[in-house]
């Protein structure tokens, strides 16, 4: 999350009740599509969708662009039906990416309390030090969120606001990614005359989505699909604990495909979306493969020797986040997933489902954000998850998860930055 100091009120907790009003706007930049969601808080719970734009990622890989006018042009499009729709002018967004591979770092640190009552300027010192503690140089930190606080030694606390003492032991989530790679990002942003409010990692936005409140508490980990990434997140007692992102996705399942039919790109997706799966399928079926140029079918192929092609590129992409747990394993030891929740738009693949719980050894299913209600009923579409949660984030609906780390930019946090912007409207 990121940089809402909420305003306090007796006890040192945050009211975010005010914003609750405001439309948000999220952009959301992945590999394959890039989303504009523009909605309004319901007064209960999630957004009323107000309008909606996605296009093409053309330019941009592992989330990153890398033909700058491409990818501007892709993003401004995208901006623009989306103003269409709601019949608004966007002038901030929250971004949401897997550009800079996030990945997070548990941080402890130690505070006095002035005062005797831990408040929400306790937290806001304590998480801008966890954060400069966690920073690498090439490092920008985009979450810094608490997981427990102990106060003068006592039991563990979810929230220690308004709890009494003399010193606060705070242990904090922080997540960061590569400067590059999100200052590239937010140069392309930037050109289409946009202020961007915040930078939201996709793997943790994608879990506040499509994680339910008990599967929070309980340990679930969360992998995020995308076409050029794959992100996994991990909750536990309702806060964030880990975030860890690999470079391939479902575009390197497509270049596989195209590679070993001696296909086109685009033909390789067609045969992946109708009769990509993982699981053993019969080998006597065979499929008509088209040349690369699309015309007359030049051979057929097994569908069983598809599958093989997918399944082994899924399975690298599985070993890779394996080994990301394994390297923090006494914090999965301590505090570990009791399942699985798939989501992103390579989550839809057949048979994914089945390989992960064998990879993970946990139960598995597929996650549908329930978030945001548009015209024709629930946006659900898992690619879009990430839009979901970071529009939660943004707005501090987010299950508990209500503290938000320091931003990078000069000038005040997300909060400062919204009201500014609200009042040159």
């Amino acid at each position: 999350m990121s940089a809402v100091l909420e305003p306090e009120d007796e006890t040192g907790r945050g009211m975010l009740a005010p914003l609750r009003t405001t439309p948000l706007a999220v952009l959301d930049v992945g590999s394959g599509r890039i989303a504009c969601f523009l909605a309004r808080p319901r007064p209960s719970h999630g957004f009323v969708l107000l309008g909606r734009g996605f296009q093409q990622a053309a330019g941009i890989r592992a989330g990153v662009p890398h033909e700058v006018g491409a990818a501007t042009a892709a993003i401004a499009a995208t901006l623009q039906e989306a103003e269409e729709a709601a019949g608004e002018e966007i002038r901030g967004v929250v971004l949401v990416t897997s550009a800079g591979r996030p990945r997070s770092r548990l941080v402890r640190v130690e505070l006095e309390v002035a005062g005797g009552v831990v408040r929400e300027a306790h937290l806001r010192t304590a998480l801008e030090e966890a954060r400069r503690i966690a920073l690498k140089p090439g490092e920008v930190a985009l979450h810094a969120v608490p997981v427990e606080g102990v106060v003068d030694g006592g039991k563990a606390l979810r929230d220690p606001r308004g709890a009494r003492g003399a010193r606060l032991d705070l242990l904090a989530t922080v997540v960061v990614a590569d400067a590059p790679a999100i200052d590239t990002l937010l140069d392309a942003v930037g050109a289409c005359h946009l202020e961007v409010l915040e930078v939201m990692a996709a793997p943790y936005a994608a879990g506040v989505a499509v994680a339910s409140e008990d599967e929070m508490e309980r340990g679930v980990l969360v992998a995020e699909f995308g076409a050029g990434t794959t992100g996994l997140a991990h909750f536990h007692d309702g806060r964030l604990l880990f975030v860890h992102t690999v470079p391939w996705g479902g575009r390197h399942l497509t270049a596989d495909l195209a590679y070993g039919l001696a296909t086109s790109p685009r033909i390789a997706e067609r045969l992946k979306t109708l009769h990509g799966s993982l699981d053993a399928v019969d080998g006597d079926l065979r499929l008509e493969v088209p040349g690369a140029s699309g015309g007359e079918v030049e051979t057929t192929i097994a569908r069983a020797d598809l599958a093989r092609i997918l399944r082994a590129r899924v399975e690298e992409i599985f070993d890779f986040l394996r080994e990301g747990i394994e390297a923090q394993r006494d914090l999965f030891d301590g505090r570990p997933p009791r399942s699985v929740v798939l989501s992103g738009g390579g989550s839809e693949l057949d048979g994914l489902d089945r390989l992960a719980e064998e990879v993970f050894g946990l139960p598995v299913r597929r996650g549908r954000a329930g978030l945001v209600h548009g015209r024709e009923g629930i946006e659900d579409d898992p690619t879009f998850a990430a839009a979901s949660g970071a529009l939660a984030l943004a707005a501090g609906d987010d299950g508990g998860l209500s503290w938000h780390d320091m931003n990078r930019a000069e000038g005040g946090g997300w909060l400062a930055r919204l009201t500014r912007w609200l009042g040159r409207r």
